[in-house]
């Protein structure tokens, strides 16, 4: 899934300045995980991993890659038909069978991502984000998802892996350039595919790894960590309002929306402190001085509130002065426009710093 501060690309970097500064195991912390990219990382590589991040759309990957150790079975679900790549995969054909009973159910016309997010829904914008086709289908596997839910025929690892199957295959056919804040104006080619879920399987892992939806600091009061990994908001838009789409998939609460993109009205506690101009630097020396770890690595943007100097600082405050490795990397498309619209690369600057 594309999703902005996806750390994909800077695995490696991440990965060398830990283990030549941290050692090869112990707990390691991904406050701000959005997608868990580098949560799953750390994860195969041995690490016992604690999770954490504010949407629950981010929350639902940690339930379904991290928290979770084992294959699903889909055990209790015993009446569904036979599907043709049922036998692929020894021990877990239940699985199969579910997804291909989710993807063969016809859409329904009185769901609500349907009449709210696609052109011949019940909404006076006409919204674009989906063809009609799509979100008929999302409605229809989110209802039964939910159903299979309530009536226990799933375990709860089950449930957030469906869903986490869902939610990508959501991402593989909306009509959006990057983010959900706005919709394109025609139909990207994308949205002609027909939604199709498919299997994702947790990272085996004999160690007990903790997935939170909590605010960043307030968790951090709560937990200890040989290394802090922190990869916050670089900019002033909100990832609620960034995602907001998915959010509301991953819900399926039918909130009051509004506008011409559809926006789901968030509380106080939903915002991220890290987004504002006038909030960040003091969340941020709050965080720090409040972090019960041994090593901290922070993966910051140039152009993000906090100035390098300024977090350079409050890690100094923490430990000796801090390692500071800058990055070319490739800016995220939806971020191109105006000024910057021409330039393709930006700084991202790993901190290192082995606290006192």
């Amino acid at each position: 899934m594309r999703y902005i501060g996806c750390k994909n690309n800077l695995l490696s970097y991440i990965e060398a300045v830990t283990l030549s500064n941290c050692g090869r195991d112990g707990v390691f912390c991904d406050l701000f995980a959005g997608t868990h990219t580098v949560a799953a990382h750390f994860k195969k590589l041995g690490f016992q991993i604690i999770s954490n991040d504010l949407l629950y759309v981010a929350y639902i990957f940690g339930r379904a890659l991290i928290q979770n150790n084992e294959k699903p079975t889909f055990s209790r679900l015993t009446n569904l038909p036979e599907t043709d790549s049922s036998n692929l995969f020894d021990g877990i054909s239940n699985y199969l069978k579910a997804l291909n009973y989710l993807n063969q159910l016809e859409g329904t016309s009185d769901g609500f991502i349907f009449n709210n997010y696609c052109p011949s829904g019940d909404n006076e914008y006409k919204r674009k984000y989906l063809s009609d086709r799509n979100g008929k289908k999302i409605d229809v596997i989110r209802q039964q998802i939910e159903t299979w839910r309530q009536d226990k025929l799933t375990t709860e690892a089950e449930y957030y892996v469906l869903l986490l199957s869902l939610l990508e295959a959501v991402s593989k056919v909306t009509n959006i350039s990057g983010t959900y804040a706005a919709y394109l104006k025609d139909w990207d080619a994308r949205t002609y595919k027909t939604l199709k879920l498919k299997p994702f399987f947790p990272i085996p892992s004999d160690k007990e790894h903790v997935v939170y939806q909590e605010d960043a600091n307030s968790l951090i009061e709560q937990i200890e960590c040989d290394i802090l990994y922190l990869d916050p908001p670089y900019n002033s838009r909100q990832y609620i309002t960034n995602y907001h789409l998915l959010e509301t998939i991953a819900r399926y609460d039918n909130p009051h929306v509004y506008g011409k993109t559809g926006l789901r009205q968030y509380s106080e506690s939903e915002k991220s402190a890290y987004c504002s101009k006038s909030e960040c630097l003091k969340a941020f020396a709050d965080l720090i001085s409040k972090a019960k770890a041994k090593h901290i690595i922070i993966s910051y943007n140039s152009e993000g509130i906090m100035s390098e100097d300024e977090i350079s600082y409050v890690l100094g405050l923490k430990g000796e002065k801090p390692e500071v490795i800058p990055i070319d990397y490739r800016r995220f498309k939806s971020n191109s426009s105006g000024r910057l619209k021409n330039k393709k690369t930006v700084q991202e600057y790993l901190f290192y710093v082995q606290t006192k």
